[in-house]
């Protein structure tokens, strides 16, 4: 109750003094006009200073936006200028990868070529052995034969047994090269029954397994809650043969 008390003391006392000093100005015109022209100035200085102030401000504000404005753009361009980089970086990369890439395939499929001809090779140098082997054979009957050691019967017998060995030799590889080598590899055997080689699956197709098998999970919980407790093996037992026969397993 006292600091309510001396708050309106004060408050009265200012309002009095408010009151006598305007009395004496209302007596005397000169300080009166002196008086509002001096509260006209100093209202004056402080408006324009207010106003000075708020545009110092304002444009201080502008600036540093336009800087801001500025930093973003030169942001923006160091950011375009390491994208560039990094796609030039990428595509040299890139470049090499694909290069060794290629360099590999070409060598593996070189050192394939290069097998297969070898192969070639060896296999057409033991035809001729074969038939070195066989006019070696041939040779010293020819000579009992003209000396009249051995029958002509003979002679032509042994001879003919190994002209058609030579010629089975030679229908039978040619049969084996052409139909049943891999033509990729030299010793590598073709199955024809058993066709190509099995196709990797896709993620796709893995993502479609995987989706169907949690389908069937859930449906299989909810057929479970739903069954008689006593079939509950049964049950369970025709969901499992379902969902394997539905994936493929």
């Amino acid at each position: 109750m006292s600091l309510d008390k001396n708050i309106s003391d004060v408050l009265q006392a200012q309002d009095v003094q408010l009151a006598n000093a305007l009395t004496q100005l209302k007596g005397d015109p000169a300080k009166l006009a002196d008086f509002m022209a001096k509260r006209k100035s100093d209202l004056y200085e402080t408006v324009s200073k207010e106003h000075s102030d708020s545009f110092a401000k304002v444009f201080g504000d502008l600036q540093r936006a336009s800087d801001t404005t500025k930093n973003i753009l030169y942001y923006h361009v160091r950011n375009k200028d390491l994208d560039s980089l990094q796609d030039a970086v990428f595509n040299r990369v890139k470049a090499e990868a694909d290069n060794a890439t290629y360099d590999s395939q070409t060598a593996k499929r070189q050192f394939e070529a290069n097998e297969w001809t070898s192969g070639n090779k060896s296999d057409t140098l033991f035809f001729f052995q074969l038939i070195f082997i066989g006019l070696t054979l041939i040779a010293p009957l020819l000579y009992l034969n003209r000396a009249y050691m051995i029958p002509t019967t003979v002679f032509y017998g042994v001879s003919g047994l190994v002209v058609i060995a030579l010629i089975l030799t030679v229908v039978v590889r040619a049969q084996y090269t052409e139909k049943t080598r891999d033509q990729t590899f030299w010793n590598r055997r073709r199955f024809q029954q058993m066709g190509g080689p099995p196709t990797p699956p896709t993620c796709e197709a893995i993502q479609g397994i995987f989706e169907k098998g949690v389908g069937y999970a859930a449906q299989a919980a909810d057929d479970l809650k739903a069954a008689d407790p006593n079939q509950v093996g049964v049950t369970a037992t025709s969901m499992a043969r379902t969902a394997a026969s539905s994936l493929g397993v």
